[in-house]
């Protein structure tokens, strides 16, 4: 039971990635039925935008070196979030606008090439290779209780993951500190599995590294890294909910929706609104970028967007594409379905049969179609006449 609740966490946490995403999918079909292919590769460049954000950050001398890395994640996530809206704001006046009356094929194609247009600008500034995202949030693990090194003995079967963790120390053995006295880091080390019987001489050394704390931990605990993630999602939900559901915006982007062309003889400026949506999905990829390729995966490459984008569009399709709640079940179910495959597909159906974990997504979508073409949670609208 504690493996399966394991895993059901790590799925959700895959599955608020999807679904950040995924709102960008929605909210732009939703508006003017474009699939922006090209969303994918708006998740890529808040990867990228996120770590060059964090690397000048933490260059030697500059303004927050010595903040908290979480401060450090903010501004990162609220850097990246911007310059992809503003990327998201100029593909939609300078390339979607001009050919939106050329018909969904011309648009689809189209899509298709700046998506391609953006991977290509990454190899070109990035190179095509995976790089390494910078560590700014601690990876701590909650719940843990303190204790210390002298309740154990050499031999004794461990009931928790005991962990301990020692300050950076320069060559000499002496505590790297910033200007305030703190250390400037930790670094984590096993001590022994649960289960596991304590060996004599990684206690020693563990008692001669002089540790910062020792920790015991449960079999289920939870990351620092996914509570970040699941309460950037809570908020941006909430956030997105009250935009749309509570202000003249939101009706105005509801109206639009319903039927552009009532919503233009009733005074609404519709090119606008369309720009307003791009944005507000281009910022959530943003924002998805840094959790996801940055902050979760730990790397970045200009290839990120493609596959994930592609989950991401499943996961709106999932859950009703061109509704917002939807994306987000629908996100939260494929995290699920991806963990659960790669966890059980060996046993339950083949060996080997989690390699192939992408290609059940894609399996599980064409069965939805088949059975619910609009999605779990879309809506079935009547011929315009």
């Amino acid at each position: 039971m504690t493996e399966f609740l394991i895993q059901t966490l790590h799925g959700l946490t895959l599955g608020a990635l999807f679904a950040l995403v995924a709102i960008g999918y929605t909210m732009v079909f939703g508006i003017i039925k474009l699939i922006n292919f090209a969303h994918g590769e708006f998740y890529m460049t808040g990867g990228f935008t996120g770590m060059l954000v964090l690397m000048y950050l933490s260059g030697s001398g500059r303004l927050m070196v010595h903040s908290s890395g979480e401060l450090k994640l903010f501004v990162a996530l609220a850097a990246a979030g911007m310059a992809v809206a503003t990327l998201a704001l100029a593909t939609e006046r300078l390339v979607y606008r001009p050919i939106l009356g050329a018909g969904r094929i011309s648009v689809l194609l189209t899509a298709v090439g700046m998506s391609m247009l953006l991977q290509n600008i990454g190899i070109g500034v990035f190179g095509n290779k995976n790089t390494g995202f910078p560590e700014t949030v601690e990876d701590e693990h909650y719940p843990h209780t303190a204790i210390s090194l002298s309740e154990l003995s050499a031999g004794k079967i461990a009931g928790n993951l005991i962990v301990y963790r020692t300050p950076y120390r320069d060559a000499h053995g002496n505590i790297l500190a910033g200007p305030s006295g703190k250390p400037l880091g930790f670094i984590s080390t096993t001590l022994v599995e649960a289960g596991q019987p304590i060996d004599g001489k990684k206690l020693q050394v563990a008692v001669a590294a002089i540790p910062e704390d020792v920790y015991a931990y449960p079999a289920l605990t939870i990351r620092k890294k996914q509570i970040i993630i699941f309460i950037a999602l809570a908020v941006s939900a909430l956030g997105l909910h009250l935009l749309v559901q509570k202000s003249r915006v939101g009706r105005a982007m509801r109206a639009v929706s319903h039927d552009m062309q009532a919503a233009s003889l009733m005074g609404i400026d519709c090119s606008r609104i369309v720009a307003l949506t791009f944005a507000i999905g281009g910022f959530f990829a943003g924002i998805g970028g840094v959790l996801a390729g940055g902050m979760f995966i730990s790397t970045v490459d200009p290839m990120m967007g493609f596959m994930f984008g592609l989950k991401a569009f499943i996961a709106a399709v999932l859950g009703g594409i061109g509704n917002i709640t939807g994306a987000l079940l629908g996100g939260l179910m494929l995290g699920l379905i991806e963990q659960f495959a790669q966890h059980y597909a060996d046993s339950v159906l083949f060996r080997g049969a989690s390699s192939y974990r992408d290609a059940i997504a894609f399996v599980i979508l064409i069965v939805v179609l088949l059975i619910r073409p609009r999605g779990f949670l879309g809506r079935v609208e009547g011929e315009k006449v």
